[in-house]
């Protein structure tokens, strides 16, 4: 088991890439806290806070396929390093504005339009250039290696966001974030040098765009986990946006409870990416993607309708552990599934399947302002629940794989 679990280390230049996953985690874990916190105090509504992480998400359902053709199109090393400075120069910004005491509803759903755009390429670009280093066989064990990672050091950096709001200042987490986001590109330019790969497309972009819809269309296997990522983002990760109103309305428990929440996410997030980094490429994936589907919706029941703080953490280690172990199973599961050279591409389709995330979000907020956010998340556990007996029947790719 210690083997299998550190064998992506072998191939020079994956740590590398590593510390730049985690170090972006650590970003979007101080911006989950942040935004949502900022969010729910400038407009005490659930409905706003969902609508915030719909625009945070939407950019991936019109850029997505444009993102898939640029990563296998360009060099994803350069990508990543441009999307790390670009990230931080853009985090700044409602840090100031909230500084100068500026920061509007408005003003934060432009910033999260405008990140969310960046990061559609940069998760792509960063799963493809795991598997350029480390190969088709090493890809399971990697990207789990590498969401682990991410989950790691969101133990900190949930339970951080808390103690900076709590203590100082929301300013504070975005500054923080900037900071982060440079460093990730600082280590890509000092430490990971070109990687080799296939040439890149050479055809126009727009033209590459619609052949790639018409070469993936005919592969099930894509357009299954596309559907079991359509499912996921609209009834699963969706749940992510109300955590504000759990720690503050239903719980009690503050800000920092809410940075806990996080930390608590992250750490069963971890414990999901260590289980699958242990089982090696041998696993029948396909079916562990559906049961870990089935367990999500569960888990989701079970904490909606805890009134114990404690117990609310314990749940929603479970559902980090959920999380973690969708995607890493459908990133694998992708690489696995096309040539390489559509490798950029299938992430593409991915990335337009995560951005059905705002119908979740807003649908959720929506229904929360309406019935109560624990009703709301309820629903949607039953949805996920339902909709496995749908996936398990009538869906057989997603069996065989």
């Amino acid at each position: 088991m210690k083997i299998r679990l550190l064998s992506a280390f072998k191939y020079p230049g994956y740590s590398v890439v590593l510390l730049n996953s985690v170090l972006a985690s650590m970003a979007r874990y101080l911006m989950l806290v942040a935004l949502g916190w900022a969010i729910l105090e400038l407009t005490n509504s659930a409905f706003y806070v969902g609508l915030v992480w719909a625009c945070l998400a939407a950019p991936s359902a019109f850029f997505g396929a444009f993102a898939g053709v640029i990563v296998d199109r360009f060099d994803r090393r350069r990508l990543l390093i441009l999307i790390s400075f670009v990230s931080g120069l853009i985090v700044l910004v409602p840090g100031i504005l909230f500084l100068m005491g500026a920061l509007t509803v408005p003003a934060v759903l432009i910033f999260v339009g405008v990140f969310g755009s960046i990061s559609t390429i940069g998760l792509p670009a960063r799963q493809t250039l795991i598997v350029d280093i480390v190969g088709q066989q090493g890809a399971m064990n990697a990207i789990s290696v590498s969401s682990m990672g991410g989950r790691v050091i969101g133990l900190v950096g949930g339970m951080v966001a808390g103690v900076v709001i709590e203590f100082f200042s929301i300013e504070w987490c975005f500054f923080i974030m900037a900071l982060t986001h440079a460093l990730s590109g600082i280590v890509l330019v000092l430490k990971l040098k070109p990687v080799e790969r296939a040439s890149s497309l050479r055809t126009p972009v727009l033209r590459a765009v619609t052949e790639s819809f018409r070469s993936l269309r005919k592969n099930t296997g894509v357009l299954a986990l596309a559907l079991i990522a359509v499912f996921s983002e609209i009834f699963g990760f969706s749940v992510m946006v109300l955590l504000p109103v759990f720690a503050r309305d239903i719980l009690q428990v503050g800000a920092l409870g809410l940075g806990l929440f996080y930390t608590a996410e992250a750490f069963g997030g971890l414990l999901g990416g260590l289980a699958l980094a242990s089982l090696g490429n041998k696993a029948r994936k396909g079916m562990l993607l559906l049961g870990v589907f089935l367990f999500f919706g569960i888990f989701l029941v079970l904490f909606s309708q805890s009134i114990w703080y404690s117990v609310s953490l314990v749940l929603l280690g479970m559902i980090g552990a959920a999380c973690a172990a969708t995607d890493a199973l459908q990133h694998t599961l992708l690489q696995q599934c096309v040539p390489d050279s559509q490798r950029g591409q299938a992430m593409g389709i991915w990335m337009i399947s995560v951005g059905f995330a705002p119908v979740g979000t807003i649908l959720l907020g929506a229904v929360a302002s309406v019935v109560g956010a624990p009703l709301a998340v309820t629903l949607n556990g039953g949805a996920m629940i339902m909709i496995f007996g749908f996936l398990a029947t009538k869906i057989p790719a997603l069996r065989r794989m």
